[in-house]
């Protein structure tokens, strides 16, 4: 993944994909202090980076379990026909330490090929879902 200025990012892509907003939350270590069934920081994280404020054609999120999958997606809100996990996401291939960056790059490898407009990338960490990133990418 390559970040770049505007003005060079054109002259490198027909199609540059826009970090259009970005959060992270964490919440408290320790699992027994939460509930587990929901993520209140993917959730938080979401409404700062802005996922409500227009459509979403694709979203990719990082869920090593299937349970976690359901709880993200939730939390995320994202509207009906949101294409989820186009990838096959971390269930498919879970490369520790870059499956969140991984997410940002399918997509905005999306945005850059044309098959979508605007789309989510979630990225977590620490144990049950403690730490919680959502990117919003953008066409041109």
């Amino acid at each position: 993944m390559v970040l770049a200025a505007g003005d060079y990012a054109r002259e490198v892509c027909k199609r540059p994909a826009w970090i259009r907003g970005i959060d992270h939350r964490i919440e408290a270590q320790y699992p027994g202090a939460r509930d587990l069934t929901k993520s209140s920081s993917t959730a938080i994280a979401a409404e700062k980076a802005g996922v409500g404020k227009g459509g979403v054609d694709v979203a990719e999120v990082y869920a090593p379990f299937t349970h976690q999958e359901l709880i993200v997606l939730d939390a995320l809100k994202l509207p009906a026909g949101a294409e989820v996990n186009p990838s096959g996401g971390a269930l498919a291939a879970h490369p520790i330490m870059s499956a969140g960056l991984i997410r940002m790059g399918e997509v905005a490898s999306r945005i850059h090929a044309g098959e979508a407009r605007r789309g989510v990338a979630h990225a977590t960490s620490g144990p049950c879902l403690q730490q919680n990133l959502v990117c919003v990418l953008e066409g041109a």
